[in-house]
């Protein structure tokens, strides 16, 4: 619920007077009128990254990002501060998620040995393996692969994200139009990378394609996307963490080149 005091004010009205002032009362006005997209962005965080459920504190992190948007959004360039603040508590709070090192051991072993399986396989193969060619290659059944796929979903999640951010994507600020403005060496940095991701995304099999596109654009969750292709919550994830990998490992190359 947002504060009786800066509905009355109103936003608009807020930032021009914080703009003349930066009075700190105004600018803590400023947060509580925006708190909603904290505890919205905490909500969807939290259901994903299964293994951390500590809201109160997400929550917080979100809100320091929050009033670090306040602080730096610069109002003059008609940019959207609802998708600028957005960006920066996700980003903060992802940080946030991974220094806690909240995952089970077991689940960061089985991604690392699914990781050195495939680079290995791609290497001798020039080619990325089929999961058949990966479990041979663990000593493991094509199920016993898809459920290590399946389990270490979130954490490929969480990684794939980070990577995202690590590229500087939570300091662009955003236009009503969609077009970043933060200076024309962001906006082509920017540009080349979802023209990697597209390029890369065109690769991915067609249930790959499909369950990215319903997970990250049409922001259903993992038991709406399985009702939707008639197939398991696990066989969602499964095709989920086989896709981010392939993913990143697109990315990580064209960040390093």
């Amino acid at each position: 619920m947002k504060n009786t005091e800066t509905e009355k004010i109103g936003a608009a009205e807020l930032w021009t007077r914080y703009r003349q002032t930066r009075n700190t009362d105004l600018r803590n006005m400023l947060v509580v009128q925006y708190s909603y997209i904290v505890k919205c962005i905490a909500l969807k965080t939290v259901g994903r990254y299964q293994y951390f459920n500590y809201m109160d504190d997400i929550v917080n992190e979100g809100l320091i990002a929050l009033l670090d948007a306040v602080e730096k959004f610069d109002f003059e360039k008609k940019v959207k501060f609802e998708t600028y603040a957005s960006i920066k508590v996700r980003g903060a709070m992802i940080d946030y998620i991974r220094k806690q090192d909240c995952f089970p051991r077991r689940l960061k072993r089985i991604a690392k040995n699914i990781s050195e399986a495939e680079n290995m396989l791609n290497h001798r193969l020039g080619r990325n393996p089929t999961d058949q060619e990966t479990a041979d290659f663990l000593q493991i059944s094509l199920p016993d692969y898809e459920k290590m796929q399946a389990e270490t979903c979130v954490l490929n999640m969480l990684s794939f994200e980070e990577m995202i951010y690590e590229k500087g994507v939570e300091n662009i600020q955003v236009s009503q139009s969609g077009d970043s403005i933060h200076g024309p060496e962001q906006v082509v940095a920017e540009k080349e990378l979802q023209a990697v991701l597209a390029k890369d995304i065109e690769l991915l099999n067609e249930k790959e394609q499909v369950v990215i596109s319903l997970y990250y654009k049409e922001q259903l969750k993992i038991k709406e996307i399985s009702s939707v292709m008639g197939i398991s919550d696990s066989r969602v994830s499964q095709i989920h963490s086989s896709a981010l990998r392939k993913l990143k490992k697109s990315l990580a190359e064209y960040l390093n080149q």
